[in-house]
């Protein structure tokens, strides 16, 4: 059995508050790109006030952003005091993809039974669109590739526990997911080990398909390791 999630990025679990046009999932997103891109450095005093005024958002929604922050181990709240930074390191990558590593392998494990061949065969049809260079729009349909592939075995898990799990990393998969996007070689090696990794799932070769997913999310962290130093360096301005 299937579980059907919205068309959002699979943000089904997800709190949508609505304030000055901006929800807390927007403004959520902004925050840790901001981080992640070197925009905030560590240890920098994060003023709610100021910020939501920078930012042109509501404070309420903008809480609400900086509290899944900081339950996500970006920001770190002090009782009575300003939040902080804490900016992501290559052992975080690694931790991150660790973890997700573990999820995947069992959703797309628990998955197997319930794939069906209507579903394969879409993904296909969105390999072909999305074969690298093919289309002005190439790196659109590569990322749309990429999260329907990994939306597979996340909605046929069957298991809404390991699916918010996963959920939760999707948001800041889809930040890391930007920063390949911006790297034409590094996109285009990611789609041929999605290609490999659809390609297992129509021959019907599980131990091959988790294998080939093994490989992805190991040269996955790797390509965002490699990505950190060159957004350590914060902007500034």
């Amino acid at each position: 059995m299937c579980i059907h999630l919205p068309k959002r990025t699979m943000a089904s679990a997800r709190r949508k508050l609505k304030r000055s046009g901006q929800t807390a999932d927007q403004i959520f997103d902004r925050l840790i790109e901001t981080i992640l891109s070197g925009g905030f450095l560590s240890g920098s005093v994060v003023r709610e006030a100021p910020l939501a005024r920078d930012w042109k958002v509501s404070r309420t929604p903008l809480r609400e952003a900086m509290r899944r922050a900081a339950e996500s181990g970006f920001i770190v709240l002090r009782p009575n005091q300003a939040p902080i930074i804490r900016s992501l390191t290559a052992e975080d990558v690694r931790s991150l993809y660790d973890l997700r590593e573990v999820l995947e392998l069992h959703a797309l494990d628990l998955a197997w039974p319930h794939l069906g061949d209507g579903r394969i065969k879409s993904l296909r049809a969105l390999a072909t669109q999305a074969e690298p260079r093919q289309a002005r729009d190439w790196t659109d349909r590569c990322l749309k590739f990429d999260l329907a592939l990994h939306g597979l075995w996340t909605q046929c898990c069957g298991n809404s526990w390991l699916v918010a799990d996963l959920e939760r990393h999707y948001q800041f998969l889809r930040i890391f997911q930007s920063w390949i996007g911006r790297d034409p070689q590094a996109l285009a090696k990611s789609y041929d080990e999605h290609l490999a990794i659809l390609d297992a799932l129509e021959r019907g070769e599980k131990t091959e398909a988790l294998a080939r997913l093994h490989q992805h999310i190991q040269a996955s962290a790797h390509m965002v390791e490699e990505a950190l130093p060159r957004i350590e360096s914060p902007a500034r301005g």
